[in-house]
């Protein structure tokens, strides 16, 4: 039996998490599905590209600067017809309305459209989501904001968690590199990986400050701030004046962060604003690391809250010295929590279990 073709759109030259989701998204349907078979269009040379013709996904050369650039959307137009496409997943906002337009061309094509963020959009924009076939998003936060300020229907709107690579995780992670290049041996070690957008950033100022505040109460604590960003040198500086700029590091970007995720006995990730999943929690309890986080976004639904991790409230200080302390003075409590974590990552983000709801996702589109 021939399988129904999806064509997935991201016109990106980057290696973000959305590219490497929208990658994982592609291999994990033609590893697992029976029915579908997936199609990445994004441009030639590029990460996306890459590697999925790498991992023998059928790729195609597709370029779009903008939502109605007469190229892309000519190029677009070809690629459905050569390769039979019945769907169009989109995975990047920008190509919305380009992937919608093909409906004039095509009668019986459908549009299923990827939100990945937490933001508010211009008052045009909410069409995208009233005439797409169906609307998924990572985490339940972004699908309410979507109902909430969008007015989509909640009928059109379904979360999808990301497929998250657990074998990646499962392969003996050695982190003696980084203690010895950080001098964490020996040390308490609690970190965070995010980037660093301004001083507050994802919540780093808040952990440099609990480290300020831990310090002498706990003479081995050592912070680990894995990120880059425009507010780096601001947090460095921050570090400095509160007196912890020789047991706070910081390590710039790293396509390694398993290995600096390893070499931390608690995880944080304290987003302040907005966070669409964070996926990063995932990566933490699955490499058995405590993890603290806060109640922005998506991050409630990435740890069980008494369970697996802590929730906090975001920018407070005070709550975030108080959890740090809770797996500080009970060893046991902490072992307890990363031994749950990595089940209940292993257990509810499964690539299976991904495939068979995008399974179901485009099977409803496909009925109507």
């Amino acid at each position: 039996m021939n399988k129904i073709k999806v064509l997935h759109l991201f016109s990106s030259e980057n290696m973000g998490g959305a590219e490497k989701q929208t990658l994982l998204t592609t291999i994990n349907l033609k590893n697992l599905s029976d029915k579908f078979e997936p199609v990445l269009a994004a441009p030639k040379g590029t990460f996306l590209y890459n590697e999925a013709s790498a991992k023998g996904v059928k790729v195609a050369d597709f370029t779009c600067r903008g939502s109605f650039t007469p190229t892309g959307v000519l190029k677009l137009i070809k690629i459905i017809k050569k390769e039979n496409v019945s769907i169009l997943h989109v995975h990047q906002g920008k190509l919305y309305w380009t992937a919608l337009l093909m409906k004039l061309f095509f009668k019986n094509i459908k549009v299923v459209l990827h939100r990945r963020q937490d933001t508010r959009h211009k008052w045009y924009a909410a069409g995208h989501y009233k005439l797409a076939d169906k609307t998924v998003t990572v985490s339940d936060a972004v699908r309410q904001g979507l109902i909430k300020y969008e007015k989509v229907p909640e009928n059109k709107v379904q979360v999808l968690y990301n497929a998250f690579d657990f074998d990646r995780f499962l392969k003996e992670v050695d982190a003696s590199e980084v203690i010895k290049k950080y001098e964490l041996d020996g040390k308490v070690v609690i970190g965070t990986v995010a980037a660093i957008v301004s001083l507050e950033g994802k919540g780093q100022q808040y952990l440099i400050e609990a480290i300020a505040a831990l310090r002498k109460e706990y003479p081995n604590i050592c912070g680990l701030i894995v990120g880059d960003g425009a507010g780096k040198q601001l947090q460095e500086e921050y570090a400095k004046k509160l007196g912890v700029d020789d047991i706070v590091k910081f390590t710039g970007y790293t396509a390694e962060v398993p290995k600096f995720i390893k070499a931390m006995d608690i995880f944080c990730l304290l987003s302040c604003d907005t966070e669409g999943f964070g996926n990063v929690n995932l990566e933490a309890q699955s490499l058995k690391v405590s993890v603290i986080t806060t109640t922005v976004g998506g991050n409630p639904e990435t740890i069980i809250d008494g369970k697996t991790g802590i929730l906090i409230e975001p920018r407070n200080t005070e709550q975030l010295i108080c959890a740090i302390k809770k797996f500080l003075s009970d060893k046991e409590l902490a072992r307890q929590y990363a031994e749950a974590g990595c089940e209940f990552v292993k257990n509810t983000f499964s690539k299976q279990r991904f495939v068979d709801n995008l399974t179901k996702v485009y099977e409803d589109v496909l009925n109507g």
